[in-house]
């Protein structure tokens, strides 16, 4: 199956989404669309790929740490081999309903944000596509009104 080819396994049978999947599919579509937005179609990879910043800043929340590396070896290893336990319910501010709100309505008015957007359409794509084929599940939370109510709830 082809969508599989975009996951690594390791030896634990788990999937991985790749990096590479999101840098190649972002600079597949920056490249085609490079003809209507000229150089502003850098800014299709860009958002394509460096949205996941939000997984760093999660990982900063949860465990009050800043080491970049031990963040990648968390989201790429230990969430795949803990079944995804370990992420449900996390917060990833740019993969929300209310990013991508905020975005829609900024295209309306600037086309710089209309091109970040197509860039964000497609990670969340990529996201789906895993999400549906890997875990099966939703992992993360995507709103954050959503989010503060089940913590207040919590506590």
């Amino acid at each position: 199956m082809a969508v599989k080819k975009i996951y690594k396994q390791d030896g634990n049978q788990s999937m991985k989404m790749r990096t590479w999947a999101h840098v190649l599919s972002s600079l597949i579509l920056a490249i085609s669309l490079f003809p209507v937005f000229n150089w502003g179609a850098v800014i299709i990879l860009v958002s394509g790929v460096l949205i996941d910043i939000d997984h760093y800043f999660w990982y900063i929340y949860k465990y009050k740490k800043f080491n970049l590396i031990d963040c990648y070896i968390y989201f790429l290893v230990d969430v795949p081999n803990k079944n995804f336990e370990d992420a449900l319910g996390c917060l990833l501010i740019f993969h929300t309903a209310e990013f991508l709100m905020l975005m829609v309505v900024l295209s309306f008015y600037s086309t710089y944000s209309f091109i970040f957007t197509i860039g964000l359409l497609l990670h969340y794509a990529l996201d789906v596509i895993y999400h549906i084929t890997v875990p099966k599940r939703v992992i993360a939370n995507h709103s954050l009104f959503w989010w503060i109510l089940k913590n207040k709830q919590k506590a």
